[in-house]
């Protein structure tokens, strides 16, 4: 039976319910009843406006997460795109590699990069990693879930981008993402870890390289993601923990030995809720929270009034589908704009097709928000779209503009869109048209 509903569908469906069914991509839904859908359209086809013509990279099986860091010790920001899991027919194995790319100075390319392939010696199931220099020696080094073990893995450098296994440690269960930050002032990079099914926090104070749980945090059921920032004006690092079944984000204090409480008061945002990512929105010198609600198509902005409290968090309208989130000036006013992922379904001849597109929404003093409404651009180069997973904004060429970067799994791609640096657009027509399964 199951065989010929498969033989039924394309690749992009077949790929949609494993991606489901494990978390590897879509970690938040939990049935195709949770999706954003659409019916009879297409995504945005927009490109080479405010962004270049994208260009295509390959990046591994199933590319997710984007890490930046200078691995060669050259001085220039070096990129790494982790593979954590690869389709195997209608099923997914370990994967775990990660395609590193190497900044060449040599290169006169929109995107002058230099490509390979690092290979675990045994696949495994990574489904994040973060850079920083963990051991005291100036280089930087990796550190990635191992999360059908529950375990975390430091990877060491050796300056050269050569990276060597230096021990694992236990966390919880089902490590999804990472977080890293100096929690105890001690001038050593420290972890948090989000530990999705058994819905906890684990606190990891760093010591040369060797990792010690110093505290486990038990928070709202299924943690998604974490952010950190100086909520209270104290001068130590807090956090901030998403939870998507209860749609939360609970508000930890640092006591400033790394010590963290929660805070009585939480904060409801929209259903769905998948990235979620700190800054100053409103540029009154205080850090604030903003969350992708990918069931309700809206993003959250929770503004902080620097003691540790927030204010009730305001709703602004998204594209349909928002999922990954970052903010960048991409206008030169000084104020923070938002590019958010958007995953969505097209159907099409009674078919559901996972596409996607990605959106920018402009700051704005005259809209009530404070913010305009999304204006949407094409991920990809085909005709039908693709379904972004991660993206990430830098200055990829050096050209003192905004390049955004984005992964495409389904694809198996790294799309790059270099900055036109034109500062105002205006909305396009809103071709999405929803409908309830």
């Amino acid at each position: 039976m199951k065989a010929k509903l498969f033989s039924s569908l394309n690749l992009r469906t077949v790929m949609l319910l494993f991606l489901l069914s494990t978390g590897t991509f879509f970690t938040a839904a939990c049935s195709s009843t949770e999706l954003a859908t659409e019916s009879s359209t297409v995504p945005s086809s927009v490109s080479g406006t405010v962004f270049e013509a994208v260009v295509e990279y390959d990046a591994g099986e199933n590319p997710l997460g984007i890490t930046f860091g200078d691995f060669n010790g050259d001085n220039n920001t070096d990129i790494i795109v982790t593979s954590p899991r690869q389709q195997d027919g209608i099923s997914t194995t370990a994967d775990g590699s990660m395609t590193l790319f190497l900044y060449n100075s040599s290169s006169t390319t929109s995107f002058p990069y230099t490509s390979s392939t690092i290979t675990p010696a045994t696949a495994e199931w990574r489904q994040d990693v973060i850079s920083a220099d963990f051991t005291g020696d100036n280089i930087t080094d990796l550190v990635v879930t191992q999360t059908a073990q529950d375990q975390i893995k430091l990877l060491s450098n050796d300056g050269s981008a050569a990276f060597t296994d230096n021990g694992s440690l236990t966390v919880g269960d089902v490590p999804l993402k990472l977080l890293s930050g100096d929690w105890n002032s001690d001038n050593q990079t420290d972890l948090a870890v989000v530990n999705r099914d058994n819905s906890s926090i684990s606190i990891l104070q760093n010591s040369s390289g060797v990792f010690a749980i110093s505290q486990t945090l038990s928070v709202s059921e299924h943690p998604i993601q974490i952010a950190s920032a100086d909520w209270d004006g104290d001068n130590d690092t807090d956090l901030a923990v998403l939870s998507r079944d209860s749609t939360l984000v609970q508000i930890w204090l640092n006591s400033g030995s790394g010590t963290f409480s929660a805070q009585s008061t939480t904060y409801t945002v929209g259903t769905l809720p998948i990235d979620m990512i700190s800054g100053d929105w409103n540029c009154d010198g205080k850090q604030d929270l903003a969350v992708s609600n990918y069931g309700d198509s809206t993003l959250s902005l929770i503004y902080g009034n620097g003691t540790g409290d927030f204010d009730s968090p305001l709703s602004i309208s998204s594209r349909s589908g928002p999922r990954a989130l970052a903010a960048a000036d991409f206008d030169n006013d000084s104020k923070m704009d938002f590019v958010v992922g958007h995953n969505f379904l097209v159907s099409t001849s009674g078919v559901s097709l996972l596409t996607g597109d990605f959106s920018l929404t402009l700051s704005d003093n005259t809209s009530s928000t404070g913010y305009a409404s999304p204006v949407s651009f094409a991920a990809s180069l085909a005709t039908d779209g693709a379904a972004p997973a991660d993206l990430a904004i830098s200055d990829v060429d050096n050209d003192s503009k905004l390049d955004l970067l984005i992964t495409l799994p389904v694809s198996k791609k790294m799309h790059c869109f270099p900055e036109n640096n034109i500062p105002v657009i205006s909305p396009a027509p809103d071709f999405h048209i929803q409908f309830d399964w």
